[in-house]
């Protein structure tokens, strides 16, 4: 008797210990389904499918050059348009001259802006919260020129500035006017100008072309012209051909000539099929910090279609960042893609059946795979399909309003912008609830 007892006790401790196990573990099953659900916001991004490659740019250039003694003083930034005969720089005597002349020029902008203010009617002046949001942005952009060393620039944006405090004054009533103010700038401009003779001239240095000016030579004008473009071919690209000329003591600038450049690049059979077929190109540069930049294909150059191509692309866009580069890492953007950012992981398929009548108006069902992704609504998951405009390396980007048309089936909401989207959970599906405190 004693040992049947033993037996049993020892029974329903074994029972008592296995369903702490199974409990244990179903536990802990639970948790981790609870628990182990990561989520994401759906956002707007927009990407590009580009191709790398080394950009040779090639352009037409003549050097800019003053033979006389005396200080240069620019009147353009580099990059700024030109035409033939306009003046790219004045010569002054000596440094005390170029500043008082550049500051005699400050003065009578000054004055203009003033008598401007003066001359216009109260009902055309800007409200005050306007003009406060002109002033903001044009000393943001005084410092952003400022600190990229575009003085010039600077000081336009500090003008505009200025001339918007001004205006507040009037539309403020802070003053009745500025004839005070006038006067007293014009007292500085004489006293300026009477250093200097009337009979006596600036010179100035002129542009030989038409084009877009630059401050900076470097040695490789002319390297590639565009009468190069028809003899380029494949392993024509080489860095190792370039040769730096000396350039003359009396060279002040350049005129890159014309209104568009080139830019020449070296790629495989497939890249060169997919920048034919491609709708709208652009570059982006990223050393130049230059994106998005519009260019139109000139001439895809190959033996064969099977055989790696010179591709020469044409564009007419110029900024002071862009007008001196000669070789190079661009992406050739082929596409644009602006939707909907969803993580790979995030991509499920479901299985849907369907009622459908065929053409002769029988009903039968339909089974269609919808890809798609959960998303959570306070503690429930939901299905929603996506309609994808792009895969990316471990992303997709999906589109944020797509057709009705073009959806698997209408009868399942779509993906939208700031959705809490799963991208980590398992045994998902439609209308789960989860606990996320895991009690």
């Amino acid at each position: 008797m004693e040992k049947d007892s033993i037996a049993m006790i020892r029974k329903v401790a074994l029972a008592i210990v296995t369903i702490l196990i199974i409990a244990y573990v179903i536990s802990v099953a639970v948790k981790a389904n609870f628990t182990q659900i990561k989520t994401e916001s759906a956002t707007l991004m927009t990407v590009s499918d580009s191709i790398p490659a080394t950009g040779y740019f090639i352009r037409d250039e003549s050097y800019i050059t003053y033979d006389g003694n005396g200080v240069i003083s620019y009147t353009l930034n580099d990059g700024d348009k030109i035409s033939v005969d306009e003046p790219v720089a004045n010569i002054y005597k000596n440094t005390e001259e170029a500043t008082d002349k550049r500051n005699i020029e400050k003065l009578e902008q000054q004055i203009a802006n003033l008598q401007q203010l003066e001359d216009t009617d109260e009902t055309a002046m800007q409200p005050p919260d306007v003009i406060d949001k002109n002033i903001s942005a044009n000393l943001s952009r005084a410092r952003i020129s400022a600190s990229q060393k575009n003085f010039t620039e600077a000081d336009k944006c500090v003008n505009t500035a200025l001339y918007s405090i001004n205006q507040r004054q009037l539309v403020t009533q802070k003053t009745d006017g500025f004839s005070d103010k006038i006067s007293q700038l014009q007292t500085k401009v004489d006293t300026l100008k009477k250093k200097y003779p009337k009979t006596q001239k600036n010179n100035s240095v002129v542009s030989p072309k038409t084009g877009y000016f630059s401050s900076v030579v470097d040695g490789y004008e002319n390297y590639y012209t565009t009468k190069d473009l028809d003899r380029l071919e494949v392993g024509s690209l080489d860095e190792s051909k370039l040769v730096k000329k000396e350039v003359g003591d009396n060279v002040i600038g350049k005129t890159i000539e014309g209104v568009y450049w080139y830019i020449a690049c070296e790629v495989s059979a497939e890249e060169a099929i997919q920048i034919e077929e491609a709708s709208d190109l652009s570059v982006d540069i990223p050393l130049a910090n230059n994106n998005n930049i519009s260019v139109e294909l000139h001439e895809v150059r190959q033996k064969t279609k099977s055989s790696r191509a010179i591709v020469i692309l044409k564009g007419s866009y110029m900024n002071k960042e862009m007008i001196n580069l000669r070789k190079e890492d661009i992406s050739i953007v082929k596409n644009t893609y602006e939707g909907i950012y969803v993580s790979r992981s995030a991509v499920h398929e479901k299985q849907i059946t369907e009622e459908v009548t065929d053409q002769n108006g029988v009903a039968k069902k339909e089974t269609k795979t919808v890809n798609g992704v959960y998303i959570m609504i306070g503690n429930e998951l939901l299905f929603k399909q996506i309609k994808p405009l792009y895969t990316g390396e471990g992303y997709i980007i999906c589109e944020q309003n797509p057709r009705a048309e073009d959806l698997v089936t209408p009868d399942i909401g779509i993906l939208k912008a700031n959705d809490d989207v799963v991208v980590e959970g398992a045994n998902l599906y439609d209308g789960k609830i989860i606990d996320r405190t895991g009690t």
